[in-house]
């Protein structure tokens, strides 16, 4: 669609601040995401124990539900511990005594010694994994918000004057661009011209971004933010220490980004983690092997009990430590479109009302004079806030 076609919108920073659709799915709570995909904005922990995680398997965002890769590798197991079965069964046909005491010790204490040693890498390689996630929406994403909503801040107390309304109107879109532009590089996405569309950059600067890599697009808007805000500040000749402050907000802004992208381009080293899943791995064709063939000696005795303690145990066993893995895959890029990943929709329309709130708070702001008396807003008799600053 050429530039001339495309619809434009008034920016309005309320139209940023609305919250996506969202609804109630058994314990979580499910917003409608970019693109129309559904991811949880949250969930009760109180519902969840109450109906207990057996009522709730088939939640939104459970590992049932989440990926069939798990449930498909269990049953992969399961149906290797039918086939070993029924192979040494045909095999011990008509030789049932020997079925009996066929050794499987040796197959049993291999099974255990990995066994014992895969709970320990697998739990580490789990933390490390929740442990990036965690730091990728508080020290990374987090701070962007953070360092967005306090430059709002700044600016709102120290340019106040009606003169420059222009000014925190342009700070207001340029940082709510360089959250799209931010979501954008993490998603692999370049449409700047959406930012056109939506009011918070204009033709020329929409072109200017094209010029550079999608992770730097969000970083030079804080370079124009940095820029405008500290220029205003040396018209207004403000004090040298909220210019400072600014600053830093700026820098830490760039840091936040950059910690996302250091994050999301460095992963942990390959050959750790393709350790640790050929662990998993093995781990699950052992049980599955050592269950066959304890399976296979209960069929001569006749003991169901025993046949379908076997396939439950390797059931059980193989989806906890394939759900692990799946949830570790799943949260190491939480920019994407599984519902797991963060509601980056959601978030945006909080930090939003965040800077909607900062740049409105003047109207409602007391104000003091040169003798000390403080002047509180009053009702005019339209009934509406006469504003002070």
């Amino acid at each position: 669609m050429s530039k001339s076609a495309m619809k434009h919108t008034t920016f309005d920073i309320k139209n940023h601040s609305r919250l996506p659709d969202t609804y109630k799915n058994t314990v979580t709570e499910v917003v409608v995401s970019e693109g129309g995909f559904q991811k949880i904005l949250r969930y009760d922990m109180r519902l969840l124990v109450k109906y207990s995680a057996c009522a709730t398997i088939f939640s939104k965002g459970t590992v049932f539900t989440m990926d069939i890769v798990t449930v498909r590798t269990t049953a992969s197991m399961v149906l290797l511990l039918l086939v070993v079965a029924g192979g040494t069964l045909l095999i011990f046909i008509g030789n049932w005594d020997s079925l009996e005491n066929l050794d499987v010790l040796p197959l049993d204490a291999l099974a255990d010694q990995v066994n014992a040693f895969v709970p320990f890498v697998l739990a580490l390689f789990v933390s490390l994994t929740l442990t990036r996630w965690w730091a990728l929406r508080v020290t990374a994403l987090g701070k962007v918000f953070d360092s967005l909503a306090n430059t709002c801040m700044i600016v709102a107390s120290e340019l106040n004057d009606l003169k420059w309304r222009d000014v925190r109107t342009g700070i207001m879109k340029y940082g709510m661009a360089s959250v799209e532009l931010l979501i954008q590089a993490a998603r692999e996405d370049e449409e700047v011209d959406s930012l056109v569309k939506d009011d918070l950059l204009n033709d020329a600067e929409a072109d200017f971004m094209k010029q550079y890599d999608t992770w730097q697009r969000p970083m030079v808007i804080w370079a124009w933010i940095m820029h405008v805000i500290t220029d205003a500040m040396d018209h207004d000749k403000t004090p040298s220490a909220s210019r400072q402050a600014v600053i830093h907000q700026c820098t830490a802004a760039r840091d936040g980004m950059a910690n996302i992208n250091m994050y999301l381009d460095t992963q942990l080293p390959f050959a750790y983690v393709h350790l640790i899943t050929l662990l998993v791995n093995v781990q699950n064709i052992l049980m599955a092997l050592k269950s066959g063939l304890t399976f296979a000696r209960a069929v001569p005795r006749n003991d169901p009990f025993v046949m379908v303690q076997q396939v439950l145990t390797t059931a059980i066993i193989v989806f906890i430590y394939q759900a692990l893995l799946t949830i570790s895959y799943t949260i190491m890029d939480p920019f994407g479109d599984d519902v797991l990943d963060f509601p980056v929709r959601a978030y945006k329309a909080y930090v939003a009302s965040i800077v909607d709130a900062m740049m409105g708070a003047g109207r409602g702001c007391p104000a003091v004079s040169s003798d000390g008396r403080l002047y509180r807003p009053q009702r005019n008799k339209g009934g509406h806030l006469d504003e002070i600053c």
